[in-house]
This record gives structure tokens, C-alpha cells and sequence, in this order.
């Protein structure tokens, strides 16, 4: 590990991803448990000092800079964005809380990638916005009661 461990004062995240790729590099084929376990410290260490707070583990959905749609487990926006920089060496375009899993079977309707679709880019946009199913249950009652218009004046 080199001596770029702390996190520096006004870093974005994704410099903070840099940071944490460099000073913990995976030098084999594939990250060990001690290989994650130490870039999982690093990526708390940062997380706690910008003050983010730990909440409920939430799928988040994000576009990478190259264009990979791809979501992670994780407490907040910021962790999302932190971990995907981290583990995929790339910088996010776009990071969604997606709960429900909705916004990234927008991407792979099939709710799960095959190996074709796993290489898959998408062009760089703005993130899709969660689309409902049904529509609300006021609009649905526009074509069916219409509200009498009620004559409150005086004068007749």
C-alpha cells in the first residue's frame, strides 16, 4: 500500500475511488478476503470523514463513465458511488437509490444480465426516472366524475 491512505480534505469521490485503488492495488487475478477487507476500511475511513451517515442497505443503480449500467448494496448514494469507483476502476456518471430494483430492469428487463448483456453500454444520459406501473388514483377518476362546478354567488 502506498502513503496516500487518509482522505484529503475536498476530494471528490471519485478522487476518493483514485485514492483508494491506488493505495490498495489488487496485485493477483483476483482480490483476496485481506484485499477487500482493506479497501472496505478504506472506503468506511473516507465514508466517515465527509460525515456521510450510515442508514438501511438499499440497491443503488449507476451508470459508469464508460457506459456499464451496474448497482451495488449500500447505505447511501455516497457509498454506492465510493464502492462502484473503487471496485470497477471507473468513474460513475450517475448513481440511483433504486429500492426495488426498478430502474436497473429498466436496463435488463430480464432482471438478471446474461453473459452477452453483461459487456453491454448504454449511451451517457441522465438517469431514467422509476417508472410507475399503475397510474394514480386521482387521474384515474378524471374520465369517469367530473366535480360539479358549484355557483357560489349571491346574485341571481
Amino acid at each position: 500500500m502506498t502513503s496516500r491512505i487518509e482522505p484529503v480534505a475536498g476530494e471528490s469521490l471519485a478522487e476518493a475511488g483514485d485514492r483508494i485503488r491506488d493505495a490498495a492495488p489488487i496485485r493477483g487475478d483476483r482480490a483476496t478476503d485481506e484485499d477487500c477487507r482493506i479497501r472496505r476500511g478504506l472506503i468506511e475511513t473516507t465514508l466517515a470523514a465527509r460525515g456521510v451517515e450510515p442508514g438501511d442497505r438499499n440497491w443503488h443503480t449507476a451508470q459508469l463513465a464508460d457506459g456499464h449500467v451496474v448497482g451495488v448494496w449500500a447505505r447511501s448514494a455516497d457509498e454506492a458511488e465510493l464502492d462502484l469507483t473503487v471496485w470497477w476502476g471507473i468513474r460513475c456518471h450517475w448513481v440511483a437509490a433504486d429500492p426495488g430494483c426498478r430502474l436497473f430492469h429498466e436496463y435488463f428487463p430480464k432482471g438478471k444480465r446474461s453473459a452477452s448483456e453483461a459487456d453491454r453500454r448504454f449511451p451517457l444520459a441522465p438517469p431514467r426516472s422509476i417508472r410507475d406501473r399503475f397510474a394514480p388514483a386521482d387521474s384515474l377518476l378524471d374520465g369517469i366524475w367530473r366535480p360539479q362546478v358549484v355557483d357560489s354567488s349571491l346574485a341571481r
